[in-house]
């Protein structure tokens, strides 16, 4: 099977299994995808995860902005490499990623394609129709609502009140009103 894995590293012929504190995994596993696009979207140079996306009805995935221009902020002029493999990958229903698939062996790299500007390869991929992108300007108030649901779920979850999580200034910085939300819902339970 052909998959494909993203990294801000390039020049790497093999890939190595890892533990990931974040994800739904409890084993040390090489992750990919079967789909190249959606590898772009792992192309990441932030201390924490916010990779908002999901599939569309005509199963393409579908990256939602949570704020004004966040493409463009989490992804222009990041550089890295998607990574063609072939092996016998394994779908994992736990890792919780319609498209992904895990090997907890070494995965020998067969192609390498080099992403000088990860923001203007996931646009490519946009004009061939390759992904969708909800861009936030255009998002419903059904839509943005359930946004405004899902940054408070996150706060909760990665316990971010507390300060200690990587995500913590990025939350209070362009979520304002949903952070002072979550810390008054906070304050009603602790009373």
């Amino acid at each position: 099977m052909i998959a494909y894995h993203g990294s801000t590293v390039q020049g790497l012929s093999i890939l190595k299994p890892f533990a990931n504190p974040v994800s739904y995994l409890d084993y040390a596993a090489v992750y990919l995808t079967s789909y190249k696009p959606l590898a772009a979207i792992y192309i990441w140079n932030k201390p924490y995860k916010w990779m908002n996306y999901g599939f569309a009805d005509d199963g393409l995935p579908i990256y939602t902005e949570s704020f004004p221009n966040a493409l463009k902020e989490f992804y222009k002029d990041v550089s890295g490499a998607i990574y063609t493999c072939d092996g016998d990958f394994k779908y994992d229903p736990n890792a919780k990623i319609k498209i992904a698939v895990v090997s907890k062996n070494y995965v020998v790299v067969k192609e390498t394609d080099i992403i000088q500007d990860c923001y203007s390869r996931i646009i490519e991929y946009e004009e061939q129709g390759l992904l969708h992108i909800n861009r936030y300007e255009t998002l419903t108030e059904q839509k943005r609502e359930s946004e405004r649901r899902m940054i408070l779920s996150a706060i909760n979850h990665h316990k971010l009140l507390q300060g200690s999580h990587p995500m913590t200034p990025f939350v209070k910085e362009k979520f304002p009103d949903i952070w002072e939300e979550a810390r008054r819902i906070e304050n009603e339970c602790n009373n």
